[in-house]
């Protein structure tokens, strides 16, 4: 019996990139790649925006957190990669999920690696071994599909071209259910 623990929730869903509109949106050269972005800028989603980002997280959690709950939407951002644009690794630190819309794109670039990694080749001399274990994951998302996954995973965006996405953080508050 093959048994697969302590798995980590990822999801790939669909949805309408044209509900989603951030105000005051200015890009800059932002990070060591100088992607063009709006991360470092005040981006509100419209309200309309808002409401539906919301019932879609909504939708995709509600079966792992355990009402009562508060979804908060937390630093939304829009990247625009031109010519052989990029991401270094990163995490999103202070919050409990990230996502990524893909609003503009022919295929996913996103890299995300195994958060045990370090730790897996340290305990293991012979290589051959990682062979069973999954070093990283690089989703086959298209445009106009959204990827939420744990903050905490360390993820990079390969070297490529003309596309755009939009990436946010999400917080869980659990609220008192006796109130």
């Amino acid at each position: 019996m093959k048994l697969d623990l302590f798995s980590l929730p990822f999801w790939i869903v669909n949805i309408d990139v044209d509900k989603i509109k951030l105000n005051n949106i200015n890009f800059e050269k932002t990070w060591l790649s100088e992607t063009l972005s709006s991360h470092n800028f005040e981006n509100i989603l419209e309200k309309n925006s808002e409401q539906y980002l919301l019932e879609e997280i909504n939708n995709i959690i509600k079966d792992i957190i355990k009402p009562p709950y508060r979804i908060i939407l937390k630093s939304i951002w829009e990247n625009k990669y031109g010519e052989n644009d990029f991401q270094d690794k990163h995490e999103h630190a202070g919050s409990h999920f990230s996502f990524v819309i893909y609003k503009k794109i022919k295929e996913s670039n996103t890299i995300f690696m195994n958060p045990v990694l370090n730790l897996i080749e340290s305990y293991y001399e012979d290589p051959i071994l990682f062979e069973c274990f999954s070093r990283k994951f690089r989703p086959s998302c298209r445009q106009g599909q959204m990827i939420i996954f744990p903050s905490f995973i360390t993820h990079m965006v390969l070297k490529h071209s003309n596309s755009v996405t939009i990436a946010g953080n999400i917080k869980i508050e659990k609220l008192n259910a006796n109130i």
